[in-house]
């Protein structure tokens, strides 16, 4: 039975470059081409993702934008942040009280439930067991929803500045560590190459 990495070997022949080229895939250099149809070519060089280095455009962006404001903008802004702040908790606590609800009436009903056997008794635990774990404390969402009515607005600008700057640390590293990766995935196919000799399924793109 042939494998995806035999089946064109076994059909059509292949030579040792186009062999070893195709399993090649299956490692760590090529592990994002393992899905890709057997006859892609396999880049000369690869290049960094532009996810970091989007997101870190973005993240200094809006850093700078947040810094750029003055006094009353900056505590409008605030404001801005701490009202949707305020919404999002108490849907979030008026969600979870009625899920609580439902699933008090159902344990309600399933408590008032009469095994018709022994046997059954283990079914009417296991309903109680399964009720109870998904059931949510609303205590939590009662916290949040003081916390962001308490929390004043300028908190909420410095937390946004805050987490601009934090996203411009962390992407710059995960960038940085990018091209590195990919620095070494290229080398690993170069040497690769120069190995068996191979020039067949380059793609300089």
């Amino acid at each position: 039975m042939p494998t995806g990495y035999t089946a064109k070997l076994i059909k059509d022949g292949q030579t040792f470059p186009e062999f070893i080229m195709g399993c090649a895939r299956a490692f760590g250099a090529l592990i994002d081409m393992r899905d890709a149809p057997n006859d892609a070519a396999i880049p000369e060089k690869f290049e960094p993702s532009k996810f970091h280095t989007e997101h870190l455009v973005e993240a200094t962006d809006e850093l700078n934008r947040l810094q750029s404001m003055n006094g009353s903008e900056k505590e409008a802004f605030g404001q801005s942040e701490k009202d949707a702040a305020v919404k999002h908790s108490a849907e979030s606590l008026e969600q979870c009280r009625a899920e609580r609800l439902r699933l008090d009436e159902m344990a309600a009903q399933a408590r008032a439930w009469n095994p018709p056997t022994p046997d059954h008794r283990e079914l009417k635990d296991f309903m109680l067991q399964q009720l109870d774990v998904s059931n949510p404390g609303v205590e939590y969402s009662e916290r949040c929803l003081i916390d962001a009515r308490k929390k004043p607005a300028m908190a909420y600008y410095v937390g946004a500045v805050s987490r601009a700057a934090s996203s411009i640390t962390y992407h710059t590293k995960e960038n940085a560590e990018e091209i590195v990766r990919v620095a070494g995935r290229s080398e690993w196919v170069r040497q690769l190459r120069a190995s068996i000799g191979d020039t067949a399924g380059v793609s300089n793109d």
